[in-house]
């Protein structure tokens, strides 16, 4: 008698303790979320040709940054640039963002010197050449691998002196997400859209809509043709707003009729926000 009680209390005690293995892989998943995960991958591009140079060796220089979504969901990153060169001399570097970019399982993108050439400077080199580190971030585990490539200036009879190629596999960062962070946005007004006019200025709206506050940021408004303006952003507390007056180029005229311009809230990537994808926004006043 005393076993058989001893066994009908052992299995209580085990199915009391017991966890269905669904909860602890959804533990698992909640746990995998909070993890923000960042690579930092060297880069260097354009051409040396000043022998007396010690920051390089004289020579033309290529990057090229490999990242691949080795999981079974859809992943999300944002990119940023982090200068060393220019400009150089112990001074700290811009930052400045290149973009976010969604992928699907086992796919994978590329960026390189003449991606960020054009997203970053707007096709033409600051310097003859630059360097610094490109800032990968995601929710998601990534593989990312740089290759880098060099070439002599010595001309040879088909062309360039090939030097070197070099693969390098990037470091894995880990962190816990914080959930407390900013969100910067901009917004529309009701009734008028993004068009808010007083005469040649747009004013823009940017709220914070996340949890903490915000330092200040940079907010730029790119015209198309007609250029592209940046202004200074103050520091926003959580869901404190500012308005950002910009000018809408006359000379030439932007109305060929109607004036379209993109938004983008912290262009130059130096805010860690809860959202990076919510950023940019399209705008038109009708002429």
């Amino acid at each position: 008698m005393r076993t058989e009680t001893w066994i009908r209390n052992a299995k209580r005690a085990f199915v009391v303790t017991s966890i269905p293995i669904a909860a602890l892989s959804a533990a698992g998943d909640a746990m995998a979320q909070e993890e923000e995960f960042e690579y930092a991958a060297k880069i260097a591009c354009g051409t040396q040709k000043d022998p007396a140079d010690l920051r390089l060796a004289r020579g033309l220089y290529a990057t090229t940054i490999n990242i691949h979504n080795p999981s079974e969901r859809p992943a999300r990153l944002t990119k940023k640039l982090a200068l060393t060169y220019p400009p150089g001399s112990q001074r700290r570097g811009e930052i400045k963002r290149i973009g976010t970019d969604e992928f699907g399982p086992d796919e994978a993108l590329e960026t390189d010197c003449n991606d960020i050439l054009r997203r970053v400077f707007g096709g033409t080199f600051p310097t003859p050449y630059f360097e610094g580190f490109v800032i990968i971030q995601s929710r998601t585990s990534l593989d990312v691998t740089a290759v880098y490539s060099t070439a002599s200036l010595e001309r040879t009879q088909g062309g360039l002196a090939h030097s070197s190629i070099d693969v390098e596999q990037i470091r894995e960062r880990r962190r816990r997400a914080d959930g407390n962070l900013p969100d910067l946005i901009p917004v529309p007004d009701p009734a008028r859209g993004f068009c808010v006019r007083d005469g040649d200025k747009l004013r823009v709206t940017v709220r914070n809509q996340g949890s903490a506050p915000a330092g200040p940021s940079t907010t730029t408004l790119d015209f198309g043709a007609f250029g592209t303006q940046s202004q200074p952003t103050p520091a926003l507390a959580a869901g404190a707003s500012a308005v950002v007056i910009f000018t809408i180029p006359t000379n030439p005229n932007c109305f060929d009729p109607n004036c379209e311009f993109r938004i983008t809230v912290d262009s130059a990537g130096v805010v860690t926000e809860s959202d990076e994808g919510n950023n940019v926004a399209s705008g038109v006043c009708l002429g």
